[in-house]
């Protein structure tokens, strides 16, 4: 499927002598589509920018293309997926697709490799070229990983026009502490839908997991790896159990086998294989959050969690890591559980009663109303992806020169 486009209908994106429709033309470029905040968070995006009249196309660095939203969601709006695999015949495959698609605006989620992509977009004259930051890339990496981040970095420097995160925490770790001094750069926060979150669920969710009317349900949503470290929930659940509480940890998202394994095993080790639950990827995520108790995110490595905005959103009492984003969800919204990343299971445990007891005392349509007056609300999240690319899309004839500048940069539109 290499360089191919990935449709069942047999849809091909537009060439040139289709002509340009009339509205703006964005090539989104991701790592691989399966279900994921990214791509969660995208696909929310896809039908309100659609009504403001962009086209988005998706490409994917990888041969497959994964079960998750985007994929149908960008086809109804009458994009195309291209699979496009890293390999040495990637730099020729993209730049023909940019002239076949002739995109107003280049959109990249790929962390500092963000700068390779960019850098072709360059090239081929694409006006707007967006390096968008999802993560906090704080793990420590060998020498090799340092000198590649450091050359994309350089890159991404040079070709981005416009360079966004999620969060304060993913602009300091992935494009650098002096994020705030270049104009380019800019905080854009995860926009939430809402009306997704309150579609029925499928299931009767105690009734699924065989959970009695006295016990809690707690659910934790990611998708399997490790830094998400879901093999924590089970010795949560043995901290409650040994204080006369019962618990049933249910776990939503992708599976891995490798992982789910390891779940397994904590649980048996512990004694409570029985109420450890391990879901899939379910579509009705935020009909399982309505029934749940509370919410347990033990991730070390988060942008803007998705697996704690959400439950906050509807009320649920989450409990989280103590990351930067975290803390930034937390000091916007009430409900937000703070463990330190290393607690004990026991802290944990204490800082889970916490939250099913701020969920038992919370009136939901009060905390739907609270997030929808929030700074994380989606309306903000459109505004800014169409201010960013009306922006770019109105300089496109106006010539690329490549040469950097003294600040070690390529000359972008000094409009902000």
């Amino acid at each position: 499927m290499s360089g191919s486009t990935v449709d069942a209908s047999g849809y091909r994106p537009p060439g040139p002598a289709g002509g340009r429709s009339g509205g703006l033309r964005v090539l989104r470029v991701v790592g691989e589509l399966n279900f994921g905040g990214t791509e969660m968070r995208t696909a929310e995006l896809l039908p309100r920018l659609a009504d403001a009249g962009v086209q988005v196309h998706l490409v994917t660095l990888h041969a497959r293309v994964g079960p998750g939203p985007l994929a149908p969601m960008v086809r109804r709006h009458g994009g195309s997926i291209t699979a496009m695999p890293l390999d040495l015949r990637f730099p020729g495959r993209f730049r023909r697709l940019l002239r076949q698609l002739r995109p107003d605006v280049v959109h990249v989620d790929c962390g500092n490799f963000s700068g390779v992509v960019l850098s072709l977009a360059v090239l081929a004259g694409v006006p707007g070229r967006v390096a968008h930051f999802r993560g906090d890339d704080n793990q420590p990496r060998s020498l090799r990983r340092r000198v590649t981040r450091w050359l994309f970095g350089r890159m991404l420097r040079m070709s981005a026009t416009d360079i966004l995160g999620v969060s304060p925490s993913s602009l300091t770790f992935g494009f650098g502490r002096d994020w705030a001094d270049d104009p380019r750069c800019q905080v854009v926060l995860n926009g939430l839908d809402l009306d997704r979150l309150r579609q029925p669920g499928f299931d009767d969710l105690r009734a699924l997991v065989g959970a009695g009317a006295d016990g809690l349900v707690c659910l934790s949503v990611g998708r399997a790896s490790p830094e998400k470290r879901r093999w924590l929930l089970p010795p949560i659940v043995a901290a409650l159990d040994a204080r006369g509480v019962t618990v049933h940890a249910v776990l939503v998202g992708p599976g891995d086998p490798a992982d789910d394994a390891r779940v397994r095993a904590a649980a048996a080790a512990v004694g409570v294989a029985d109420r450890v639950h391990l879901l899939g990827p379910r579509d009705d995520v935020g009909g399982l959050l309505r029934q749940a108790d509370a919410v347990v995110h033990p991730s070390c490595l988060e942008g803007l969690p998705g697996g704690v905005l959400e439950p906050v959103a509807l009320g649920i009492g989450t409990v989280a890591a103590d990351l930067p984003g975290v803390r930034y969800i937390g000091e916007h919204l009430p409900g937000v559980t703070i463990v330190d990343t290393d607690a004990a299971p026991r802290a944990w445990a204490d800082a889970l009663l916490a939250a099913a007891a701020y969920t038992a005392t919370t009136d939901p349509a009060v905390a739907v109303d609270r997030f929808g007056r929030s700074v994380f609300a989606i309306d903000a999240a459109v505004a800014t992806h169409l201010a960013i690319y009306r922006r770019r899309a109105s300089t496109r004839r106006r010539p690329v020169v490549g040469v950097p500048n003294s600040r070690g940069r390529l000359p972008v539109d000094s409009e902000r």
